[in-house]
């Protein structure tokens, strides 16, 4: 954690949609069902990660790696039944003023669902005006043009393409990395925020 993290206190977030309430993690929400999602071939395809079977255990473990100042781990969850379905990370550096997001939608009815494009506003709003960092950054497999060509619409801009820069764990084929960012002057002229007006 860098020191300008350190003053940071815990984050505690709760963002609402009509649809989708996003939310600081805690151990209470592993689950088996979260841990499912992690031996699912189409979340391992997308996360180019190898399939492995995860215990509820291994989930309490892995959110207690994120510190809720510098790591944050925010849960997706469909407001009208209440399902837990993905998360936000964000790695932010205050130092720098940038942060680093990722995203997965583990429950997979509602992938292709446009939840991105329901939250972005919101999430891109705490990130910018509530964190205040200027930068988000992301990196993306180029094969995913789905996700490419939702984050290019927002305002996304394609800084740079690794080729070649990562083996897939699938079948050993070296595949393409892309490296996108967004600037807080972008967001808030493309989102017309008051602050950007003022």
């Amino acid at each position: 954690m860098s020191s300008a993290g350190a003053k940071n206190p815990k984050k505690k977030v709760r963002i609402e949609s009509d649809e989708y309430l996003l939310r600081t993690l805690t151990v209470d929400d592993a689950s088996d069902r979260w841990a499912g999602w992690m031996s699912d071939p189409e979340v391992m395809r997308m996360l180019n990660a190898p399939a492995r079977k995860m215990s509820r255990e291994d989930i309490i473990g892995y959110i207690k790696t994120f510190d809720q100042r510098s790591d944050l781990l925010l849960g997706i969850f469909e407001k009208q039944e209440g399902q837990h379905i993905g998360f936000f990370t964000i790695n932010a550096d205050y130092a720098l003023s940038q942060g680093i997001v990722n995203l997965l939608i583990g429950e997979a009815k509602y992938r292709r669902h446009g939840v991105l494009s329901v939250l972005r506003l919101q999430f891109a709003e705490y990130f910018f005006e509530t964190l205040g960092l200027k930068t988000m950054m992301a990196t993306a497999l180029k094969r995913n043009q789905i996700i490419l060509d939702t984050l290019l619409k927002a305002g996304w801009v394609l800084n740079r393409t690794l080729t070649g820069h990562v083996k897939s764990h699938l079948d050993g084929e070296m595949l393409d990395l892309c490296l996108l960012s967004l600037s807080r002057e972008v967001w808030r002229a493309r989102n017309k925020s008051p602050i950007a007006r003022a």
